[in-house]
């Protein structure tokens, strides 16, 4: 089972290292202002869909959202397929 205040820590990480004063918001344009501040307080655990928005506008696995370790690359270099095929593989532990 994956911690989800471990990702809200680490997703409030990378908001604080990416923001300044020539990127004050963080690139996860599809996430509403109140999910997204669920998400960081870790109030609320992310979607698939949420985890992939996040993990392509920082340009880090979905692998490192969830556990820290990148092991693996940015999921820009996977497939569509194989890319669906971790989100369900996560969906499916979450459960």
């Amino acid at each position: 089972m994956y911690d989800w205040h471990s990702f809200s820590k680490r997703f409030r990480e990378l908001c604080i290292e990416y923001c300044d004063i020539e990127n004050p918001d963080p690139p996860v344009n599809g996430i509403s202002e109140s999910r997204f501040n669920s998400l960081i307080s870790g109030t609320r655990k992310p979607t698939p869909e949420e985890l992939l928005i996040i993990s392509e506008g920082f340009n880090v696995s979905i692998n490192y959202l969830m556990t820290g370790d990148e092991l693996f690359p940015s999921i820009h270099g996977l497939k569509k397929k194989d890319a669906q095929r971790i989100l369900d593989e996560i969906d499916s532990k979450r459960e």
